[in-house]
């Protein structure tokens, strides 16, 4: 039954985003749902799509086995990097009329930049999808036991159909409802959790004074720790999943003030997981460890039919994560791929090429959960990968258009994160990328001023 009404709540969702996207004409239509969104569905939507599976089934589980410290990523992190989008990106991207970071590294940088930065915003993205579909597909074989592989291609079959229809338009609104529903579920997870403990007073007074230090685990590196908050930071400041939805707003005005109630709503709500992993371990209540801590807590404190609405709950978040990462591949697979190669393209050419692009990237993106491994690693990679952006996106915002330097510093941090991390897994590997980066942009764009003819810009020559 718990299946049952679980696939009947993603056909509910299916229909209301093929609803609302019907009136895709173009690709602007299809990624940046026509630039209509107002200051409340943008902040809306930015909530629930960063507050995923792993906001409510990482956290808490991190929280119950390290107290404080593990809220360090998220929600703090995370929504520190809300706010740095809210404050320093949203306004000035929205003003540019780009649809995606690859559209504003072209400007800034050159065709070469944006082709690079294009592929490295799709692998980030579909990396994130990869963790979304881990997720779902967990749940999906939880409640049916039909074994993960199967689980996980019906969860792609699903989520490929759920954007490939509906589009920003209908992820939009789709987000607004899934938001309140997870919203309204950890409510009343909440409640219940706090009336088992004997009521406020009671639950705080049996919290281990241990729990509350936010100092790092034993073991863990001033490289680690520094790393737990720049990957989220970073990530999130330079994500097209994020800065998808202020490109999508009417004003520029719009943008910044909707990532800005994003960012509230979104840490608001995420310490609510945070109280999960602190308060829940206390009860005398059978509870699961890692990624099973959440669910147990569910399933002792809710009736039948709560957990039900618990389980949709973190559907909802999934979805509106998924989609979201989903349509941002599309973006620059579209925008800085297929425009590229066919300029003459028409709108409805361009739209095809966009929902083409979705079905690759939920297909690459089931490949990616199938590594084997967890759902805060798939997450944290994929921010790592976004944040090879960095350098010279912020470099742009400052006014810089030194071509070779920005697409020299994307290739070594790339080749840093892959050798260092990936290959030899070395301690703090993305602080070095970062610094090498850095360097390389900074070395570089004064070679580039000192060589430029007097009175040309740099990057003419």
């Amino acid at each position: 039954m718990t299946l049952v009404l679980i696939l009947a709540y993603v056909a509910l969702q299916i229909a209301l985003a093929v609803w609302v996207g019907r009136g895709a004409r173009s690709d602007t239509d299809y990624l940046v749902a026509g630039r209509s969104l107002s200051a409340g569905a943008v902040g809306m939507s930015i909530f629930a799509t960063w507050f995923a599976a792993e906001s409510l089934i990482a956290t808490s589980s991190e929280v119950a086995a390290q107290g404080l410290a593990g809220a360090r990523a998220e929600p703090l992190a995370y929504a520190a990097g809300l706010v740095a989008v809210a404050l320093f990106f949203a306004h000035r991207l929205r003003s540019g009329g780009f649809i995606t970071l690859a559209d504003f590294l072209r400007d800034r940088f050159g065709g070469a930049t944006e082709g690079l930065a294009a592929a490295v915003i799709a692998l980030s993205a579909t990396t994130w999808s990869a963790a979304q579909l881990f997720a779902f597909a967990a749940i999906i074989d939880t409640a049916s036991g039909i074994g993960f592989v199967p689980a996980l291609l019906g969860a792609t079959l699903l989520v490929m159909t759920y954007t490939l229809f509906g589009g920003l338009a209908g992820d939009v609104i789709t987000d607004i409802l899934q938001g309140i529903v997870i919203l309204v579920a950890i409510a009343i997870l909440f409640a219940l959790m706090t009336v088992a403990a004997g009521g406020p007073a009671a639950m705080w007074a049996a919290l281990p004074p241990a729990a509350l230090s936010p100092a790092a685990p034993p073991g863990e590196s001033w490289a680690d720790t520094a790393e737990l908050w720049l990957i989220p930071i970073i990530g999130t400041m330079v994500s097209q999943e994020a800065i998808s939805r202020t490109l999508a707003a009417r004003t520029p005005e719009a943008a910044r003030t909707g990532a800005l109630l994003g960012a509230g709503v979104y840490l608001a709500a995420g310490l609510v997981p945070v109280a999960f992993g602190l308060f829940a371990p206390q009860l005398s209540l059978p509870l699961g460890e890692g990624e099973a801590f959440l669910p147990s807590l569910a399933k002792a404190l809710f009736p039948g039919w709560l957990l039900i609405v618990f389980t949709g709950a973190l559907v909802s978040a999934i979805l509106s994560s998924v989609d979201s990462a989903l349509l941002a591949a599309s973006a620059v697979i579209t925008e800085s791929g297929y425009r590229r190669l066919n300029p003459a393209a028409s709108d409805r050419q361009l739209l095809r090429a966009a929902r083409t692009a979705t079905v690759a990237a939920a297909a690459l993106a089931a490949g990616l959960a199938l590594t084997g491994e967890t759902l805060r690693e798939l997450v944290l990679d994929a921010g790592a990968i976004g944040a090879v952006l960095a350098v010279p996106i912020i470099a742009g915002l400052a006014g810089s258009r030194a071509r070779h330097a920005a697409l020299a510093a994307v290739v070594v941090q790339m080749a840093a994160l892959v050798l260092l991390d990936w290959v030899l897994g070395l301690p703090g590997a993305f602080l070095w990328m970062l610094a090498s980066g850095t360097l390389t942009f900074a070395a570089l764009a004064l070679w580039e001023r000192r060589r430029a003819p007097p009175g040309a810009a740099v990057g003419d020559t």
